[in-house]
Order: structure tokens, then sequence, then C-alpha cells
């Protein structure tokens, strides 16, 4: 059983590497990872019941997977290349999903085929025991904790992907034959050497042939600086944080936002965001009684007190902390907090506009303290899709502050306060009164960006009726993705409010007819209970994994430890159940109860989760808590298909393909419809729904 364990650890390694090169280099967004994740499952579903010709039954499984790992990260990395799209694009739904199918499929297929191969192997010198099919899962759910652990504690921070090519050495001792052994090592050690020499040229080109200057790593994803002909850009978690053409837009941003307040005395000033632009430069134009520099990413900011000149530096007390955390707990208040952040394309970035986020800042503003900001906009033409965006930010600004001026220029720069009234003269009285030396932004500028008549065709534009941007109703980072659609799309329109209610009726009939197909057969009925169960633990999962970052913001770093205590759980569920021998089908009805109580807890605690240190245990424990109750019905399911003479052989595909099916409609569901239309607690409804239907199914076994 040894083997299924080492399955296990490459397994867990393998997808979590695939899934966050998918997302950093095409997917750009965490719905997006949601999908690929999906795609996984269901190409590991395949593989898991696939038949393969004679002639190819003895393939060297290993070193098929190290080279299908290899392919993969090569593809994802020039995909958008040979799309014709710079790296830092958005990516059409159609090249996502299509990615997703042929660059994350094949690896996971095979990982899936190994796992059959590895069962009929040992079936065919073992005797099966009543519990060995339901311990083919638990060692396997093991091994994928071990290497979740192993992944987040040591290997998060990589910055060249293709060394994990190396782990399928891990099952060598699988082959039979020493001198196979010996042949099958040492292509996988050479495949593994020369991709780990050609993926710097393989970066370059991504990078449109760029000069890389830093290739880095880090839990939050990789940090790279590019530079092409003059320009350099600096890249994080995919998206673009700064170029060396930044100086205007910066120059804008901050002087814009910072005539806000009297700047007579010194001021204490927080800024949020990555200070790499010369925006620290910037502020201390001002000469503040105290400048913080804040952001989430330990190599930003460093980066950002590098990037700074030594006399200023000194003068910056750079913080590294969740800006939502910090916000949360520091005593200290400010007369401006700033706040440069890329737009929200990503849940991770959406944080930033929520709500929620603005509530935070409020309570940390001295009294006339202000609050400015940027978003994507258009000062002329606003489209409908954008004038959607636009207010779902608006609307949760103004839930939060009772002044707000809105600047409308290549961006739209907002400058809010929740006490004092902001007005066009106080804004270029203060700016002329300091004067500071600038490059591009002049108070010519500043008065053009003022003119009432383009702030007056942005605020007619806005629409009251549009949701507020909050942590768990994301419609800032719906409306951003959609904008991003309509590039590709241009006739997409979707109206969220019916595509809400249409999606509540298609699963309603869905539900249905779950139940209406379990009543066919005692086999259909057991197999319908596994699936199910894998749509509403990955559903759950994924709910977890956009909570957690909403609130936590560090999903690609501790993503692993995620999944590692949700296969623990499965684990622990399937030795314990097989253990105890509780075969009754009476039993599922008790887990889907279960299943029930946990969603009712973790509505239950929504709100306070995000305000809490330490979440991200919460949110372990949840994982730990789903993986037990889905590893619960495994040896419930596998003694029902024996009793219905199911092959003993056919079983654990059965399965495993039944769970995997079921896991993949979950993603697809969760991905596309449920978290985009219905939010995170719509979500939970629904399965929360569909769990106790489930359980008044199950009485009736």
């Amino acid at each position: 059983m040894i083997i299924f364990v080492l399955l296990g650890i490459i397994s867990s390694i393998f997808q979590l590497v695939i899934l966050r090169e998918f997302s950093f280099s095409i997917a750009k967004n965490e719905l997006a990872f949601i999908l690929g994740a999906g795609f996984w499952i269901i190409s590991c579903s395949l593989g898991s019941i696939a038949r393969l010709p004679r002639k190819l039954q003895d393939l060297p499984l290993p070193l098929i997977a190290c080279l299908s790992f290899i392919i993969s990260i090569y593809l994802i990395h020039l995909a958008k290349l040979l799309n014709g799209m710079q790296y830092y694009e958005a990516a059409s739904l159609k090249l996502v999903l299509l990615s997703s199918i042929a660059l994350i499929g094949p690896t996971a297929f095979i990982t899936g085929y190994i796992f059959k191969y590895l069962t009929l192997a040992y079936l065919n010198k073992n005797t099966a025991q009543r519990n060995t099919f339901a311990k083919f899962f638990a060692f396997e759910a093991l091994g994928f904790f071990l290497g979740g652990l192993i992944f987040s504690l040591y290997f998060n921070n990589y910055s060249n992907p293709l060394i994990f090519s190396i782990l399928p050495l891990l099952l060598i001792a699988g082959i039979k034959g020493i001198f196979r052994k010996t042949i099958i090592s040492f292509f996988i050690i050479a495949a593994t050497l020369i991709s780990l020499r050609t993926f710097s040229p393989i970066l370059q080109k991504e990078f449109g042939n760029s000069d890389i200057l830093l290739n880095a790593g880090s839990g939050y994803g990789p940090i790279v600086i590019a530079r092409k002909a003059y320009s350099t850009m600096i890249f994080s978690e995919g998206s673009l944080l700064a170029t060396s053409e930044d100086k205007a837009a910066v120059e804008e941003a901050i002087h814009t936002g910072l005539a806000g307040i009297n700047l007579s005395g010194e001021k204490d000033i927080l800024f949020i965001g990555p200070a790499l632009s010369q925006e620290i430069n910037e502020i201390m134009k001002y000469n503040p009684g105290s400048l913080d520099s804040l952001h989430i990413n330990p190599l930003i900011s460093i980066l950002s007190e590098y990037t700074t000149p030594y006399d200023i530096r000194r003068r910056v007390n750079f913080i590294t902390d969740d800006p939502v955390l910090y916000l949360k707990e520091t005593k200290k208040k400010y007369d401006a907090i700033l706040a440069i952040s890329p737009p929200p394309s990503s849940l991770s970035l959406n944080r930033y506009f929520t709500e929620d986020f603005y509530r935070l800042i409020k309570t940390k503003l001295k009294p006339a303290g202000i609050f400015s900001f940027s978003m994507p906009s258009k000062r002329e033409i606003l489209s409908p899709q954008f004038a959607k965006f636009n207010s779902s930010i608006i609307n949760a600004l103004d839930k939060v502050f009772n002044y707000r001026l809105i600047i409308p220029s290549d961006t739209m720069i907002i400058v809010a306060s929740p006490d004092k009234e902001i007005n066009d003269y106080d804004l270029i009285e203060n700016f002329i009164k300091v004067n500071p030396a600038t490059d591009f932004f002049t108070i010519y500028h500043f008065k053009d960006n003022l003119k009432p008549s383009a702030r007056d065709y942005i605020q007619n534009r806005l629409d009251a009726k549009i949701p507020a941007n909050t942590s768990l109703t994301p419609s800032g980072f719906l409306n951003y993705l959609i904008l991003e659609q309509i590039k590709f799309y241009p006739d997409l329109k979707i109206n969220q409010g019916k595509t809400g209610k249409n999606i509540i009726a298609a699963l309603f009939i869905f539900w249905l007819l779950i139940i209406a197909f379990s009543f066919l057969s005692k086999r259909i009925y057991y197999l319908l209970n596994i699936g199910a169960v894998g749509f509403i633990s990955i559903a759950m999962t994924a709910v977890i994994f956009v909570l957690f970052q909403a609130y936590c913001g560090a999903l690609y770093w501790k993503l692993g430890l995620l999944i590692a205590f949700f296969m623990a759980g499965l684990s622990t569920g399937i030795l314990i159940i097989s253990s105890k021998q509780i075969y009754r089908p009476k039993l599922l009805s008790v887990i889907f109860l279960c299943w029930g109580v946990a969603i009712i807890a973790l509505l239950l605690s929504l709100k306070k989760l995000g305000v809490v240190r330490y979440a991200d245990i919460i949110f372990y424990s949840f994982s730990l808590l789903c993986g037990f109750l889905s590893g619960g019905v495994y040896p419930v399911v596998a003694q029902g298909l024996l009793e219905s003479r199911m092959k003993e052989k056919k079983i654990t595909t059965a399965i495993y393909a039944a769970d995997l099916t079921g896991a993949f409609l979950g993603t697809l569901a969760c991905g596309t419809l449920l978290i985009p239309f219905l939010g995170v607690t719509g979500s939970l409804i629904s399965l929360l729904i569909l769990s106790l239907t489930l359980c008044a199914r199950n009485l009736w076994a």
C-alpha cells in the first residue's frame, strides 16, 4: 500500500504546481483556477476507467508522467504567445477552457491511470478483503496529505516549476527488473536536468523576448522583472504591478489624493500597495510626520525598500502584513490613507475594493482624514459594462463614507472622507500651497481633471441599483471579469439577477432528477450517493478557497495545506468507518445531515472570519471536516456495490470515477455559476438544501 502513498504525493504536488502555473500564466483569477481543478479531477476520473490496448499496458508510466508534466509546464508558459497575446493580457473564456483540457488534462489522466494500474496489480497478487477497496483511497489520500504539507511548508516559493518533474522516481520501486528500473530512472533524471536548463529561454519567450532581470518565487506567486527596449516591467501573481513608465500616473494619483488634506503640520500617512514606481518619493515631498508603506508580499516589500533612495528609506516604515489584518489590529490612526493597486481582476485584488475593506479604512482615519484610491474607468465614453463595474465599487464606498469626490482621468481617482466635505477649491488650494516639484503633473492638469462636466457625466452613468462589491458578493470582481471578456465577445450581455434565478431553477430540477434516478436500482443509488458527495465536498472546498483568498489573501501560498487537511480527513474517515465496519445505508443519511450542520456553521461564522488573525486555522478545520465526511461514505458505498454483485475489480474504479465526476460537476457549477452569480452565501444555501434533501432520501434506503 506504500506505493499508493507515493502516488498521492506525486499527484498532489503535480496538481498544485500545474494549477498554480496555469493560474499565473493563463487564467489570472481564482474562478478559472477552480475550473482548472475541475478538469484535473475529471481527467483523473477518465484515466481511472480507461482501457488501453494490451501492447500499451506495460508502458514506463513513471517516465510518461515526468514527460507529461514537463510538456504541460512548457505549453502553459507558451500558450498566450502562441495565441498572439502578451503575458499580462486577460485570456478569453474559450482559451481558458481549451487550455484546461489540453494542458491540465493529460498529466491528470496519467495519474488516474496509474491509480487504476496499481489497484489491478495489487488485486492480481492479493485476495481482496472487505476493507481493501477503501484502503486504496485512504492510502492515496494520505499521500495527498503529505504532498500538500511538504509543498506548502518547504516548496511554495519555488522559482522553477520543472524541479518537480523528478518526483516520478518515487514510483520506480513498482517497476519490475533492475535493468528496466535503471533505464527509466536515467531518462527521468536526464529529462529533469534538461528541462531545468531550458526553462529560462521559455520564460524569456513568454515575456515577449524580454530580458528577465529577476525570476523569484514567493508563497503568493512568482515575481518577474522583465526589461524590453527602454521599459522595465514588474509582475506579481500574473498581474502587472509597475513599469518604468508609470511616473506620470503615480504623480497624478499621489498628489490628487494628498490634496484632500490641509498639510500644514506633520501628518501621518499610510500607503497601501506596491511602492515600486517612486510613490514613496512623491509622498515624501509633503514632509509627513510618519509614513508607513504596507504590502502583503514580503518580496514586494523588500523590492519597495530596495528601490527607495537611502536618505528617504530610513524615514519610512516598511510593513509586511495583510492590509486587512493590519487595519483591524493597529491602534494607529492616519491623516491620509492612499491605496494604489492593480484592478480587481482576481479575488486577491478584489479584497482591496470591497465595502468590508472601506469600513476598516474608515476606522483608521483621524477626524477630517481622507482616503484616496484609483480604479480603471473612462473619462469621456463610459460603456454600459464599465459603468456597472464603476458602480459596484462606488456603491460600496458610498455605504461607508459620507463624502467623496470622483476625479475622472485616464483612471478614476476617488478622494473620500467620513466627516469632511471635499470640494474642488480646497483641492486646488492645498496643491498650490505645497507646490510639489513634479515632472508631469501640474496645476493645469489638476484643474482639467476637475472639470464639472466630466465629473457630472461619470456620476450620471453610475447606477445605484448595482450590488455593492463585498467579500461575500464580489460584484466588482465579476463585473471586471465580464468587462475583460467583452473584448473577445462584444455582444456579451449578462443580467446577473435573471441569471441567478435561472441557476436556482436549474439546480432544483437537477436535484429532483438525482433523487428520481436513485430509485432505479441499488447500484445506481450507491453511485449517485458517491457522486453527490463528490459534488458537495468539492463545491464546499471551492467556497473555502474563495473565502480563504478573500479573507486571508494567501490561497496560492497555503493551497497545499488546505488540500492536505482535506485529504487527511478523507483518509481518517475511510479508515475509521472501515475499522468499525458500519456499512448500513442509513449511515449515509447521518453523513449528509452532518454536511448540513457543517454548512450552517460556516454560514453563521462568515462575517466574523474576515477580521480574525488566524482565520486560516478555521478554514483548515472545515477542510478536515469536509474530507472526513467524504471519506466516511466510501466504505459504505463499496460494501453496497459488493452486495449488488458488481465485480470486485470494478468497484474501486467505479467509486473513483463516480466521485471524481461529481467533483468535476461541483467545480464547474461553483466556478461558472454558483459563486459568480449567487455569491458565497447563496452558494452555501444551495449546498445546504442539497445536503438535507439527500439526507431525507437516504432515510428510505
